[in-house]
C-alpha cells in the first residue's frame, strides 16, 4: 500500500486551500434546517438536525483512500458568500453554525471500541428503560437517534465505496456501521468517522483528545497480525491515511491571534486550526511503562509537515533506556516536525495524587487543548463545553446576573504582571522605601489568594446552576461519554470532575521583575524603589540608565543562583496555594482548579496593551509565553535553560508548555541527533516537565516573511497547536523569530 498520493494530498491541503474555503455543504444544508423543530427539547431538536445533515451531506472518495472520511471545502459563489453572511448572524446558529460545543475534551474512546456502535445503542436503551423523568428520556432518545445517525452515514459511504469498486473498504465501513469492530482497521474507521462527524460537522474548535490509540487498539492490532489478516506495513498505511484525514478538514492561517483578514476562521471550517490530540507511552493502570509495537508504529507514521494529529508523548523516567528504539524515533521526529510534544507522566500524576485524585483517575489522564491537562474522559472544563446560560436552570434574577459576569479566567487584565506592579505601587504609597521583598511576597500572593477565592466561589454557584437540569442539554460528546450516559445528563453537568484552568500568565515576565527588583533595590541598592516606578510610568523614557540596570539584571533562566531561588518560590508558592484553595471544593464536589503555566498567544495581546515593568521590558512589548524564559534572556544556552526550569515544582503543575526552539545545525547528522536525544532524556529524567521542539534557524523564518512562497514547507510550534509559518499573522511571526535569538 502505498500512500505517498495520500500524504501529497494533505500537504497540498495544509499549504494550498483558498484561504477562503468554506465547509459549504454544511453551511447550505443547515441554512435550509435552521429553523426546523423548534418545538422539540433541545436534545431531540439536536438529533434531529444532525440526522438530517448527516443524511444530506456528500460521501466524497478518492481512490487512494484506505480509511473513508472527507468533507467539502470550497470557495463560495458570490450569492453564497451573501447567503453565509446572513446564516453566521442568525440566532439560532450564533458562532458561526455549529451545535452546542462540546470542543476541548477527550471522548471514551475505549467504551466506542469495545462496544461499537450497536453495543453502545443497546447500554443506551437499557438505560432509557429504567428513566421516567421527561428530560432524561428525551436525552436518551436523542442519543439513539445520533447513534442511528452515524450508522447510516457509515452505510451511505460504504454503498458509495462499493459503488466505485472499492470493496474492502466498503465492507470495513459496513462492519463499523453494524457491529462491535472486530478489527484493528474497523475500529480506526470507526474511531475516524466520529472524530470526522465532531471536527468537521458539529463543533467549532472541537480541539478533540483522540486518545492513548496505541494502548486502546493494540489487542486487535495484535490479533490481526496474529491470525494473518494484517501486515505491520499495511497497519503503517492505515495509521498514515488516518493521520492524511485529519489535515484534510483543516483550513489555512492561525486562530488566536489572526482573524478573518489573514486566516479561514472557525466560521468557515469549524476544525480550521483545531488541534487534535493523539497520546502515546505513558504509564498503565498498574504504574509499568506502556508501550507496545503499536506505540512504535504510531510513532514511526508521524509524517512531519502534517499539523495534525498532535502527538504527545508521555514520558516516564527512563524512557531512553527502556525503549530505546521508540526514543530515537519521537526524538528525530521532533527535530523535524512542529507536531510532537513531550510531558512528563511521572510529574503530571504526582500532581494529580497531591490534588486527591484517586490512583486509577490519576493514571487515566489527558492532555488537551493548548497544553490543556484533563482527568480524561471522565472530567469537564467549564470553558469546553454549555455554560448555566444554556441550561436556564437559574434560581433567581440575581443569579442569571451574576453567573453571566465575564468570564473569570484572568485575575488583571493585563495578567499576573499587573499584579506585581500594582503590588509594588501600593506597597511604596503605604512604607516608602521601606519595602523589602518579603513585603513583595506577602502582598503579591495575598492578591493571588483572593482572586482564587473568588473565582472558585463562582464556579461553585455556576456548577450547582447546571446540575438542576442535567438533561436539559445535549452535546455531540454526550453519546460518546460514560458518565453522559450512565447519569443521563450533559457532561458538562454529569461529569465525575469539573475543573477550570489557573495558570501563572506570563511566569517569566513575573519571576524576571522579582530578580531584577530583588537585585537592584534590596541586594545591591543600585536604585531605590521610588526611581524604579517613576521609571516605568514613564516607560523608562529620561530613566536610560535604569533601563540598562533592569536589562542587565539575572534573568529567569540563566540558570544563576538568585533568579533560581526567585523562580523556585514563586511556583512553588503558587502551585501550592491553588492546590491548597482546591481542596474544600474537591471534597465537596470534585470541582477544583488546574495549577498551570499557560498563556497562549495572549502574552502578545496583554503585552502589547500594558505599560513598562521592572525586567527592563518597555510598554507594549510582548510578554513571556507559558513557562518558558522570556525571549532573548537565555544567554547561557539549552542546558541553563533546562537547569533553571527544573526548580519549577515536579508535583505542583500540570501544564507548562516550553516551546524548545533550536537550530537544526547544532543536532544534524547521526551524532547531533543522538545528542539531542540524550540531552532531552536528561531534562526529563531530572524532573522537567514538557518540551516541544521547533528545528528552525532564525534566517529561515527571516527570509520566509520576505519570501512566503519560498518557504511553505516551515511548520513552527505556535502553543499547544503548531502552524504554517508564512500563514500566521506578521506580529505573531515576530514573535517567534524572537524565540529562536
Amino acid at each position: 500500500m502505498d500512500v505517498f498520493v495520500n500524504i501529497q494530498e494533505a500537504e497540498l491541503a495544509l499549504t494550498q486551500k483558498p484561504l477562503l474555503a468554506t465547509s459549504a455543504e454544511r453551511f447550505l444544508i443547515l441554512d435550509d434546517i435552521k429553523s426546523d423543530y423548534r418545538e422539540l427539547s433541545h436534545p431531540l431538536r439536536f438529533a434531529k438536525l444532525l440526522s438530517l445533515l448527516l443524511a444530506r451531506v456528500s460521501v466524497p472518495l478518492a481512490p487512494h483512500d484506505l480509511i473513508a472520511g472527507r468533507c467539502v471545502d470550497r470557495l463560495l459563489t458570490a450569492e453564497e458568500e451573501r447567503r453565509f453572511a446572513a446564516f453566521i448572524r442568525h440566532p439560532d446558529f450564533p458562532d458561526g453554525g455549529s451545535f452546542l460545543s462540546s470542543g476541548h475534551a477527550t471522548y471514551s474512546w475505549e467504551m466506542v471500541v469495545s462496544l461499537g456502535l450497536p453495543g453502545l445503542k443497546a447500554q443506551a436503551q437499557e438505560r432509557l428503560s429504567l428513566a421516567d423523568d421527561p428530560e432524561q428520556r428525551d436525552f436518551l432518545l436523542a442519543i439513539l437517534e445520533i447513534y442511528d445517525a452515524i450508522a447510516a452515514y457509515l452505510l451511505r459511504y460504504a454503498d458509495a465505496a462499493d459503488a466505485a469498486g472499492m470493496h474492502a473498504l466498503s465492507e470495513n465501513l459496513h462492519q463499523a456501521a453494524t457491529t462491535q469492530p472486530q478489527s484493528f482497521v474497523v475500529a480506526l474507521q470507526l474511531l475516524w468517522t466520529i472524530t470526522l462527524i465532531d471536527c468537521a460537522y458539529i463543533t467549532e474548535n472541537p480541539t478533540l483528545t483522540v486518545g492513548r490509540l496505541d494502548q486502546i487498539l493494540y489487542p486487535l492490532y495484535r490479533a490481526d497480525l496474529d491470525a494473518g489478516r494484517l501486515t505491520r506495513q499495511e497497519a503503517a498505511a492505515y495509521v498514515t491515511d488516518y493521520y492524511c484525514k485529519h489535515n484534510l478538514i483543516m483550513g489555512r492561517g492561525e486562530h488566536q491571534v489572526g482573524d478573518a483578514s489573514n486566516s479561514t476562521t472557525f466560521a468557515r471550517i469549524l476544525n480550521f486550526d483545531a488541534p487534535q490530540y493523539l497520546l502515546l507511552a505513558g504509564r498503565d493502570e498498574k504504574g509499568s511503562l506502556a508501550v507496545n509495537e503499536l506505540t512504535e508504529l504510531f510513532a514511526e507514521c508521524i509524517v512531519p509537515s502534517f499539523k495534525n494529529p498532535v502527538v504527545v508523548v508521555r514520558y516516564v523516567k527512563g524512557m531512553d533506556e527502556s525503549a530505546p528504539v521508540l526514543w530515537k524515533t519521537l526524538t528525530e521526529k521532533a527535530l523535524a516536525s512542529a507536531s510532537l510534544m513531550f510531558y512528563n507522566d511521572d510529574n503530571v500524576y504526582a500532581t494529580w495524587r497531591r490534588m486527591g485524585l484517586p490512583e486509577q483517575d490519576a493514571r487515566a489522564y489527558a492532555h488537551f487543548g493548548c497544553n490543556w491537562p484533563t482527568t480524561g474522559d471522565n472530567g469537564a472544563w467549564f470553558g469546553g463545553g454549555p455554560s448555566s446560560v444554556c441550561f436556564d436552570a437559574y434560581e433567581n434574577e440575581e443569579e442569571k446576573r451574576a453567573l453571566a459576569a465575564p468570564y473569570m479566567r484572568m485575575n488583571a487584565e493585563h495578567g499576573w504582571p499587573e499584579d506585581l506592579v500594582e503590588v509594588l505601587g501600593e506597597l511604596y504609597e503605604q512604607k516608602g522605601e521601606s519595602v523589602t521583598i518579603e513585603d513583595v511576597y506577602e502582598r503579591f500572593f495575598s492578591r493571588m489568594s483572593d482572586f482564587l477565592d473568588r473565582k472558585l466561589a463562582f464556579y461553585e454557584r455556576e456548577l450547582a446552576a447546571r446540575r438542576r437540569h442535567p438533561a436539559r442539554l445535549l452535546t455531540f460528546g454526550d453519546a460518546f461519554l460514560r458518565n453522559s450516559i450512565k447519569e443521563v445528563g450533559c457532561f458538562a453537568a454529569t461529569a465525575k470532575y469539573h475543573f477550570e484552568l489557573q495558570s501563572f500568565q506570563m511566569f517569566g515576565t513575573v519571576a524576571d521583575s522579582v530578580i531584577a527588583l530583588d537585585q537592584l533595590v534590596f541586594v545591591q541598592k543600585k536604585l531605590t524603589l521610588g526611581t524604579l516606578l517613576d521609571a516605568l510610568r514613564a516607560d523608562f523614557v529620561g530613566f536610560e540608565e535604569v533601563l540598562a540596570l533592569c536589562r542587565g539584571a539575572e534573568k529567569y533562566g540563566q540558570d544563576t543562583p538568585l533568579s533560581n531561588a526567585h523562580a523556585k518560590r514563586l511556583s512553588h508558592t503558587a502551585c501550592s496555594l491553588v492546590i491548597e484553595k482546591n481542596k474544600p471544593y474537591f471534597e465537596k464536589d470534585r470541582l477544583f482548579l488546574v495549577p498551570c503555566m499557560q498563556s497562549d498567544t495572549w502574552h502578545l495581546k496583554k503585552g502589547e496593551a500594558y505599560g513598562a515593568t521592572p525586567d527592563g521590558r518597555r510598554a507594549g512589548i510582548p510578554f513571556s509565553q507559558n513557562s518558558r524564559p522570556s525571549n532573548g534572556v537565555c544567554k547561557n544556552g539549552i542546558t541553563a535553560m533546562f537547569n533553571a526550569m527544573l526548580n519549577l515544582p515536579t508535583d505542583g503543575l500540570l501544564s507548562g508548555a516550553l516551546n524548545l526552539d533550536v537550530d537544526p545545525r547544532q543536532f544534524s547528522g547521526e551524532n547531533g541527533k543522538a545528542v539531542f536525544a540524550a540531552l532531552l532524556a536528561a531534562y526529563f529524567n531530572r524532573g522537567g516537565l514538557h518540551a516541544q521542539v521547533s528545528a528552525l534557524s532564525k534566517e529561515a523564518l527571516s527570509d520566509a516573511v520576505v519570501h512566503p512562497d519560498a518557504h511553505r514547507d516551515l511548520r513552527v510550534r505556535v502553543t499547544g497547536y503548531s502552524g504554517v509559518f508564512v500563514d500566521i499573522c506578521p506580529r505573531l511571526q515576530n514573535d517567534i523569530i524572537k524565540r529562536f535569538e
